[in-house]
């Protein structure tokens, strides 16, 4: 008898790969915010080069955006053995061009492959993720998946901030760890996903309304999740600048302060499950929403780099239960089939927010400065995580059932 997803054994191998591979996310964008004030003064004379500095963060999000729902498909279609392979490759030669790359314009071109990598990692430790667990098992797994993503987001932030207090080219070297990562997964995954690809050229039985996709809920998600990672990516692309502007220049205390908010955001993930079994979900998005937003005001009010250390770490809390909360609540509604689709359509409004932010960004600077900025984001984030509580006192939603 086939095994159902649900039955696999799974080692602690391979749960330290799929961990492994979902870590490797964060480095996509915020790794290199430390280096932005020194990548500036380098290009000083090439035009634009502040919205240009915003785009080296968020330019793999464009990728992301256009290559991820194509990824979902190739995830539940095609090997995904090989398809990891080609992604690491894309991921880590992207990722170090900023060692290399001699024009900024390069450099933009590198971080487009890098986005092409990381739409294909991210999709498949999403997917895995699904496929491996299941349930509760499910809820505990994404809290500690959200624990390895900030504990891995407090290391590579660090070390991109030291490496670029050396030179600001220094952390683009970061990048390359996903060779070791991208290894271990595909010799701990191969076995699972052998048995995926039987199952999957087995005869397929007659669709029925439960196999259907999830548009409805996806209606609902998809727009949520665009707007937290457009309000989320304020901070990796404004918030050097800030500080800069507070008077704090260390590369290596900008990156530290980066860090502090993923330091608090890991054992909030840990937690996680148990959370989950005590609130809906609809009360930790606005939850999530409401302390980010305070998060935001900490910033805004800062008259030095202590009060950006306190809405760092208040932010941090809505980071730590909210990554997780996104996947469990759409998965729950995905049929097992549309797993990789799904994943890659909750990618696509993820990063689209990532990418779009700076360019939402830019009018408010320009006419609020950075402070206000955060203030009127921080204060925007506060009055959709009340209007969540409002809507589900309201119209509780009804208990999923697992697809």
């Amino acid at each position: 008898m086939t095994e159902t997803p649900s039955s696999r054994a799974v080692s602690g191998t391979v749960t330290a790969a799929v961990l492994g591979l979902a870590s490797m996310t964060i480095m996509a964008n915020a790794t290199v915010a430390s280096s932005l004030p020194g990548l500036r003064a380098h290009y000083a004379d090439v035009p634009h080069i502040d919205t240009l500095a915003g785009l080296i963060v968020t330019l793999p999000s464009l990728a992301i955006v256009l290559s991820a729902g194509l990824m979902g498909v190739l995830i539940d279609r095609w090997d995904r053995q090989k398809l990891l392979l080609v992604t690491a490759v894309l991921y880590a030669v992207g990722g170090t061009s900023g060692l290399w790359a001699e024009s900024v314009w390069a450099m933009l071109v590198g971080r487009l492959a890098l986005g092409l990598g990381v739409a294909g990692t991210m999709n498949l430790g999403m997917t895995w993720a699904s496929d491996l667990w299941q349930g509760p098992e499910r809820a505990r797994f994404l809290g500690m998946q959200g624990a390895a993503i900030s504990a891995a987001g407090i290391v590579f932030m660090l070390l991109g901030g030291l490496l670029a207090s050396y030179h600001w080219r220094g952390a683009f070297a970061v990048y390359a760890l996903i060779l070791p990562i991208a290894a271990l997964a595909f010799v701990a995954l191969g076995p699972h996903a052998r048995q995926i690809a039987a199952e999957r050229d087995q005869p397929k039985p007659v669709q029925t309304t439960a196999d259907r996709f999830p548009w409805a809920a996806y209606a609902f998600i998809a727009p949520l999740a665009f707007l937290f990672q457009v309000a989320f990516y304020v901070t990796p692309t404004r918030l050097p600048f800030h500080l800069e502007a507070l008077g704090t220049t260390s590369p290596l205390v900008v990156g530290a302060l980066m860090a502090a908010l993923v330091t608090v955001s890991a054992p909030v993930s840990l937690m996680y499950g148990r959370i989950r079994a005590r609130l809906s979900a609809m009360t930790i998005f606005g939850l999530s929403f409401v302390l980010i937003g305070l998060g935001f005001l900490a910033h805004a009010t800062a008259t030095d780099w202590h009060g950006v250390l306190w809405g760092s770490l208040i932010a941090g809390l809505g980071m730590g239960i909210s990554m997780p909360n996104y996947t469990t609540w759409f998965m729950a509604r995905v049929p097992a089939t549309m797993r990789g689709r799904a994943s890659g359509l909750l990618t696509t409004a993820f990063f689209l927010g990532q990418f779009a932010s700076p360019l939402v960004s830019a009018p408010l600077v320009a006419w609020l400065g950075l402070a206000g900025t955060f203030a009127a984001v921080g204060g925007g984030l506060v009055v959709i995580g009340v209007g969540l509580w409002v809507a589900h006192a309201l119209r509780p939603e009804p208990t999923a059932v697992e697809a």
